[in-house]
């Protein structure tokens, strides 16, 4: 009786470790999984305010540095230093927008340089 006792929660014992290591690991992998996230986000939400900017024939640097500023803000509470350097060139109807965007953290770095061209015709 002993030993069955024994074999139990030896059983239980070993689950309980084996449940504890799949977690720790998990919890090491997402780290890297919301860095990636968060640079994409940051990507994706320049891009649209680029657009909406646009379409809506709103201040595009102004609404750029709003956001910027914005973000710089949301990324230092994370732990992330984050740097967006942009120009802005207009020939007729073509805007072109160049984004140099950069995320790091104590040990990952993300760059990426975006052109962005957007052709704004107005219908009346």
């Amino acid at each position: 009786m002993k030993g069955q006792v024994f074999m139990i929660v030896s059983i239980f014992i070993l689950l309980f470790l084996f449940l504890l290591r799949i977690n720790t690991q998990t919890i090491d992998a997402k780290a890297d999984d919301l860095f990636l996230e968060d640079f994409s986000n940051l990507k994706d939400e320049l891009t649209k305010t680029v657009d909406i900017s646009l379409l809506n024939q709103e201040n595009l640097m102004g609404n750029l540095n709003g956001f910027i500023i914005f973000s710089t803000n949301v990324y230092k509470n994370k732990g992330y230093t984050e740097d967006v350097e942009y120009s802005v060139s207009t020939t007729g109807d073509v805007t072109t927008v160049y984004l140099n965007i950069t995320l790091s953290s104590s040990n990952s770095y993300l760059k990426e340089n975006l052109i962005i061209n957007r052709t704004l015709s107005v219908f009346t």
